[in-house]
């Protein structure tokens, strides 16, 4: 889906870069072990400041960042493209890379975005190397309920109808064979509930 007028403004003002740096690649730096990438990918890029941030703190040789919205994808060349950080338009459910094309891909908080997101997941073990692993930060159902989420549901046009639990969208990462290495619960500023995982292909052994 792509964002409604608030939800462009909330993700292009200055307190959702602060928390993308401050609070949301921390949990990810402390759940990577040593190693270097050569390639990653980040799905929902934006306008790119999260691409920014992991050649900054992961350092792979070569970033891709992919969003359905050109607006942000403008942006995104515009502050953030360089020789080693691309950005391209392109839905997360339907990718144009080869398999096992990525070392690496992250997620901010984009997969609750789309209503067929069991085949966003497919995609994304598709493009993931046998060896390779993903970050994954997200929202579910469970995020816009009570309070204060269920004013978050008003402002926000997300698939919820479609909307996965937290639950089932670990059911399915076991039912694809992909392997939750750790896990983190936070609720940045009381705001939103939110779930980290570190993801791995295969036999990497779980939480």
């Amino acid at each position: 889906m792509l964002l409604n007028k608030s939800e462009f403004l909330l993700m292009n003002n200055p307190l959702r870069a602060a928390i993308q740096e401050r609070h949301e690649i921390p949990i990810f730096l402390k759940m990577a072990a040593p190693r270097t990438y050569a390639s990653a990918l980040e799905i929902g890029c934006g306008n790119g400041h999260g691409a920014k941030l992991i050649k900054k703190h992961f350092g792979p040789e070569k970033i891709t960042g992919i969003d359905l919205d050109e607006r942000m994808i403008a942006l995104a060349r515009k502050h953030h493209q360089t020789d080693s950080v691309t950005f391209q338009m392109m839905n997360a459910t339907n990718m144009a890379f080869p398999d096992k094309s990525f070392d690496v891909i992250f997620d901010f908080g984009i997969i609750h975005h789309i209503p067929n997101w069991r085949d966003c997941i497919d995609e994304l073990k598709r493009v993931l190397k046998d060896d390779g692993e993903m970050f994954i930060e997200e929202l579910a159902i469970e995020s816009f309920s009570g309070f204060p989420g269920g004013i978050w549901r008003k402002i926000l046009a997300h698939p919820y109808d479609d909307m996965f639990t937290f639950a089932a969208f670990e059911d399915y990462l076991a039912e694809r064979d992909l392997v939750i290495v750790d896990k983190k619960v936070t609720n940045p500023l009381g705001l939103l509930k939110y779930v980290s995982w570190r993801i791995k292909p295969g036999d990497a052994g779980g939480v």
